[in-house]
């Protein structure tokens, strides 16, 4: 075989360009192991907010928060665009195929029925919901345990008022919403057995969670026939019972976020439910690891319902002997010595 100059020097770019393909490659898989991305690596995501939005200060905002923060720890672009129940394009699944998105989250329950379908339409996409549960391979139901925050908030609420009725409003009987009533009932009884609990909706469909008026109205009928505290479990519609709080000059327990800067005199404390930590360690744990579906549940233990911190200075009501009154019911919902949160939680399983 004869080589002559010009067709080693061909030969030479040829091979110089296969090892930097080689390079690039090797590089890329690399660089993708130092970020922890050995499983998934999305790169458009939908997700189906709860009525009421963006803004709502709670429930949403968390969610979009987490989101927002894997992109930034992880050196991901998620690309996630926001739907909500009452659009009309999320009911045709030719609008999905034509997205080609490669993860959907479905915050609360009214997506249930949606990501059943859809989950079985599009086999390598991936669906999260938050609230209710959806089997099959592709999807994941993170699912919390209110009823735990709930117990914690009516204990707080009883200590508070000292006798005196308690309120709760909740968006719609479903059963998020429901175990936060159930635990709020049986905490302020914890504490003292004859207190009396006001129990209200604000509707009883899913635009119940952004009905600010109606929540506000229910809240200051409350607040008049001598209900000292509420705890809302309304969503969106919940900042109208803050504004009830505010013009009656009475207190209101907050949810899902630490809702105090909203009204500093007024917001004594909030049950945290944190969805921003949970979408975040589900999701850093796909992207590194690989999805995982299944149901998984979230509570007190895991950090992931908890009370705002207790502030002394704004309110003279919260002493010390009040939050060494909660820690030890905290600590017994940990350990599991509350039977009638367990009672509870059978209710819904």
């Amino acid at each position: 075989m004869i080589f002559n100059k010009k067709s080693l020097k061909n030969g030479n770019i040829i091979l110089t360009i296969i090892i930097a393909i080689i390079a690039i490659i090797i590089f890329t898989f690399a660089y993708r192991a130092y970020l922890g991305l050995a499983g998934n690596a999305y790169s458009k995501c939908a997700v189906f907010l709860a009525r009421g939005g963006g803004g709502d200060k709670g429930f949403n905002d968390l969610v979009t928060n987490g989101l927002h923060k894997i992109e930034k720890d992880m050196k991901v672009e998620l690309n996630f665009n926001a739907y909500q129940g009452d659009d009309k394009n999320i009911q045709d699944a030719s609008f999905f195929a034509k997205q080609k998105y490669d993860l959907l989250i479905g915050v609360g329950f009214e997506y249930e029925e949606l990501f059943s379908k859809l989950s079985r339409q599009f086999k390598n996409t991936h669906f999260v919901i938050i609230d209710s549960a959806v089997t099959g391979k592709n999807t994941a139901s993170l699912i919390f345990r209110e009823h735990e925050g709930g117990f914690l908030a009516g204990a707080f609420a009883a200590l508070v008022s000292k006798g005196k009725p308690v309120g709760f409003i909740g968006g719609m009987m479903i059963p998020p919403v429901e175990r936060f009533s159930d635990g709020f009932v049986e905490g302020a009884k914890h504490i003292n057995p004859k207190i009396k609990v006001e129990i209200r909706y604000v509707g009883k469909d899913p635009s119940a969670f952004a009905n600010k008026a109606e929540a506000k109205k229910l809240a200051l009928q409350l607040y008049k026939s001598g209900v000292q505290i509420i705890f809302h479990a309304a969503g969106g519609a919940g900042l109208g019972v803050i504004e009830a709080a505010v013009d009656a000059k009475r207190y209101v327990i907050g949810v899902d976020s630490d809702q105090s800067a909203l009204a500093p005199g007024n917001v004594i404390t909030s049950v945290e439910k944190r969805l921003d930590v949970v979408i975040y360690d589900f999701l850093k744990s796909a992207i590194k690891e690989g999805f995982k579906s299944g149901k998984r549940n979230y509570g007190v233990k895991e950090g992931a319902i908890r009370l705002s911190s207790l502030d002394y200075s704004k309110f003279k009501v919260i002493t010390p002997e009040v939050e060494s009154r909660l820690d030890k019911i905290q600590k017994d919902i940990i350990e599991e010595k509350i039977g009638v949160l367990k009672s509870i939680k059978k209710l819904y399983d």
